[in-house]
């Protein structure tokens, strides 16, 4: 398989080299920023998934199906982030901290800010790969997410893999299972705190705040530079600086399944400790952003969708099946002190 590549402008492999190394010193802009999304070819650089992340996803489809399941529990419980708990102002809170006052979304069930109090808890720094969901299909006996009309040709195992939120929630707890730890999807509240650097006014969850089209999230056009079949589906893993925290890709690469089902107007009757959701729904809850979209990946921004999408047809080109290429998985631990 051809080297996966990621191209930055010149300069961006001696920043980031700083952000990882103090990823706690960031603080958000006052006043955040998007660069130009059309950049000139010439003025990038490559950069390929990191050597030792490319290599234990390689491991994961090598040998038996116990020493794949004992490698993937060695990773999942590695790649864990300890966040610790605190009070933040959860939704839109442009008007708190905007110069004019505004709104960063246009997302109407964004708002009202409120405040939300969370416990600690741990939560993936990656999207669970495709190499990751082989592993737990085969040990479970259960359909791999390539069996779509996709195929395995947009789900190679570097790329974060697309489920139904079910497969979502059973891959999580199952990871509990092997582990002995909680593990289970984030709640809604959990995905933004963890997204916002433990609920700051972070506006993107990039590496400062701010989006640099072609250094921390893609420019235009340049996702078809990075996939193997140069269509914008889901890229590498790990390709673009984290966020303060320690997370990779929670601002693009596709959206993520949370626990809570959806509500237009929960935000304004939730709870202030720890708000699971509503009881009952139709709709489950994703954050982040869309395959191919990079207009607007902020981290308020909410989804809703349906637990089993359907079928389109789409006149001459026939039926089209469902598939879940852009709804992805990042697990969470549900326990108040560090597992490692």
């Amino acid at each position: 398989m051809p080297p996966r590549l990621v191209l930055l402008p010149l300069g961006a492999v001696f920043l980031c080299s700083l952000v990882f190394a103090e990823p706690t010193t960031v603080k958000p802009p006052k006043v955040p920023r998007m660069s130009n999304e059309y950049i000139d070819e010439s003025q990038l650089v490559a950069l390929k998934q990191p050597p030792a992340l490319a290599a234990e996803l390689a491991a994961l489809g090598q040998g038996t199906v116990e020493e794949r399941v004992a490698r993937l529990k060695k990773k999942v419980v590695v790649d864990l982030i300890f966040v610790e708990g605190g009070t933040f102002m959860m939704g839109d809170f442009g008007p708190l901290v905007s110069p004019e006052g505004l709104h960063y979304s246009d997302d109407i069930t964004s708002r009202p800010v409120h405040e939300v109090q969370l416990s600690s808890y741990s939560i993936a720094k990656y999207k669970t790969t495709n190499a990751e969901f082989s592993v737990y299909s085969v040990a479970t006996g259960t359909k791999p997410a390539s069996d779509d009309g996709f195929g395995t040709k947009h789900r190679y195992p570097e790329a974060p893999v697309g489920v139904p939120w079910q497969r979502a929630k059973d891959y999580c707890k199952w990871l509990g299972k092997i582990t002995q730890l909680p593990f289970d999807l984030p709640t809604e509240a959990q995905w933004e705190y963890a997204a916002r650097s433990r609920g700051q006014f972070f506006v993107w969850a990039t590496d400062n705040g701010n989006i640099d089209y072609g250094r921390n999230i893609p420019a235009a056009g340049q996702i078809k530079m990075l996939t193997p079949s140069h269509s914008d589906e889901p890229y590498p893993v790990g390709l673009f600086p984290p966020n303060p925290l320690g997370l990779y890709d929670a601002s693009h690469d596709g959206e993520e399944w949370v626990n809570d089902w959806f509500d237009a107007q929960y935000y304004k009757h939730s709870p202030k400790k720890d708000p699971q959701g509503p009881a009952t729904g139709k709709m489950k809850v994703a954050r982040g952003w869309p395959n191919g979209d990079s207009i607007m990946p902020n981290t308020m921004y909410r989804r809703e969708h349906p637990l089993v999408f359907r079928s389109m047809h789409l006149g001459d080109f026939g039926i089209v099946s469902p598939s879940y290429l852009s709804q992805g998985v990042r697990c969470a631990v549900q326990q108040k002190k560090p597992v490692h």
